[in-house]
Formats: structure tokens, C-alpha cells, sequence
């Protein structure tokens, strides 16, 4: 993947896989080699009543303890609900064997629906993922499994204690024709998770008009909240391309400034102790 991103000419990069941090370290390792800047990440997916909620983590220590007990827990639920969306999938008559699924995620990587739905493309079960998602996997579908919980504010907290900048993740998730699938209502959301320690807002993302960018930057400035973007790449057949989202270099600059300017859970603590 980074050899990838090298290239297509992308000079900064965050791995944000879903519950874990495993491809952090040979990342980072080839980041070195291809001369791009890697930035340690983790998306961690959170629910609230009937709305999920997705947290990224920039900047995370990928040693810290909690956060890998966390995610060690959060990767042995996925494992099992991607279980129960295979047999149930095969009482529609769509049999996946488990090993195909395990294969999409890279042998021993976090499984999510994302691989369930482009292993239902190469099987011929449907002709895209956007398909998989809206006719069989998605909430409300025949083969739906409702996740682990995770409120956002405790996702956003231990991110914090992991020493990341936490970031809310897509707040509109729009199909290729334009259609809103996904609308968060961010004059609800945005103070209460400000309130809980969130730092950043995702403005750029597959699919955003300049029109909803602007709208999400408008957001961004009204909470002082640092602005992030991506590609939201889950590997190949699996939505969008590695790249395909331009980000201006000026959120990397402001990334950067406010990571330099973050005070650490250490910190924090050692104050406390001597106060």
C-alpha cells in the first residue's frame, strides 16, 4: 500500500484500519524507504441509540496498553459477527467460506463488512460493494448483525489516553450518483462530542461536493476543530481508490500543528500529581 501511495505522488499518509494497529510498524518501515510520511492512526467504530459513529485516531501510540486491549477485544467481536453475517447470508442461499473473508483482510487482519461485501462481488453474488451493502449487509438488510458497543465519547477518550488527536470520521457518506446514504446531524453531535475531547472533523472524503467540503470546513472553524481527509481505502474492490481524494497540503500543516501543540495524557497526570 505505501509502496502505492509512493506511486501516485501521495507525500503523507495516515493508516487508520478499523480496531487495530497491526499495520502501523511495517508502515511506518516502508514509509522510510519510499520517502513519504506515515502517520499512525486507528479508526474505532462507536455506536449511540440506532446511530454508528466512526472515531479516527491520528498520532496514536500503537504500544500503548489500553488502546491494544481495546482493540484485541474489538477485533474477537468483529470475527464473530462476521461469522453470523456468513450464515446467514447462506440461509439466503449466498454461501462465503470463512478463509475467503479471512483472505480479503490480509490473513489476520481486523474483518469487517467491507471484506464480506467484496468477497459477494467476486463470488458474482452482486455486482458491487455499494450493492452488497444496500440490498443484503447494511442495517435494516437480511443478513445484518448489530456490533459491539462503543459509545463516542469513550472512543474519543481512549484515543486520547493513547496519546492521538481523536477526529470524527465521514459525517455524510454520499454514493457516486450524489445520493446522501448517510447524513449525521452534526448541530446535535459536533458539541456534544467537542465537549467529550474531539479534536478534528474528516472535510475531505469520497464522493464531497466543494459544496458539502465547504459546509464540513464551516463546521470545522465554528468548534476550532482541525480539518482531516482521505480516500477511506479498504483495499482493492472494496469502494475507493488509494489517493483518489484530493487533500490540500494546508490540513497536513495543520494536522502537524496541532499534534505539536498537544499535551500529552503524561503530562496531564504528572501535573495533577504535583498540584
Amino acid at each position: 500500500m505505501v509502496a502505492r501511495a509512493a506511486s501516485l505522488g501521495v507525500h503523507v499518509l495516515s493508516v487508520t484500519d478499523h480496531d487495530t494497529v497491526a499495520g502501523v510498524r511495517p508502515a511506518q518501515a516502508a514509509a522510510k524507504h519510499w520517502g513519504i510520511t506515515l502517520v499512525p492512526g486507528v479508526e474505532i467504530s462507536a455506536v449511540s441509540g440506532q446511530e454508528e459513529i466512526h472515531i479516527l485516531g491520528y498520532f496514536v501510540d500503537v504500544e500503548n496498553a489500553e488502546l491494544k486491549t481495546f482493540l484485541t477485544q474489538a477485533r474477537e467481536a468483529r470475527q464473530e459477527r462476521a461469522q453470523q453475517i456468513l450464515a446467514r447470508l447462506a440461509q439466503w442461499g449466498l454461501p462465503i467460506e470463512w478463509d475467503q473473508v479471512v483472505a480479503k483482510a490480509g490473513g489476520n487482519g481486523s474483518i469487517g463488512r467491507a471484506h464480506i461485501a467484496a468477497t459477494m462481488v467476486e463470488q458474482g453474488y452482486v455486482h458491487s460493494w455499494d450493492e452488497a451493502f444496500e440490498q443484503w449487509i447494511g442495517p435494516g438488510r437480511p443478513a445484518y448483525v448489530e456490533r459491539y458497543k462503543l459509545s463516542p465519547e469513550d472512543a474519543i477518550q481512549l484515543i486520547r489516553r493513547s496519546g492521538g488527536l481523536p477526529a470524527l470520521a465521514h459525517p455524510y457518506i454520499f454514493s457516486r450518483n450524489g445520493e446522501c446514504k448517510v447524513s449525521l446531524d452534526l448541530a446535535r453531535w459536533l458539541p456534544r462530542l467537542r465537549d467529550a475531547g474531539l479534536e478534528g472533523i474528516e472535510v475531505y472524503y469520497p464522493n464531497y461536493s466543494h459544496r458539502v467540503s465547504r459546509r464540513l470546513l464551516a463546521w470545522a472553524i465554528r468548534y476550532g476543530l482541525f480539518v482531516s481527509g482521505g480516500s477511506d481505502f479498504h483495499g482493492e474492490g472494496t469502494g475507493s481508490d488509494l489517493g483518489s481524494v484530493a487533500v490540500p497540503w494546508a490540513v497536513w500543516e495543520g494536522l502537524e500543528r496541532r499534534h505539536g501543540c498537544q499535551v500529552r495524557p503524561e503530562v496531564v497526570e504528572s501535573a495533577r500529581q504535583l498540584s
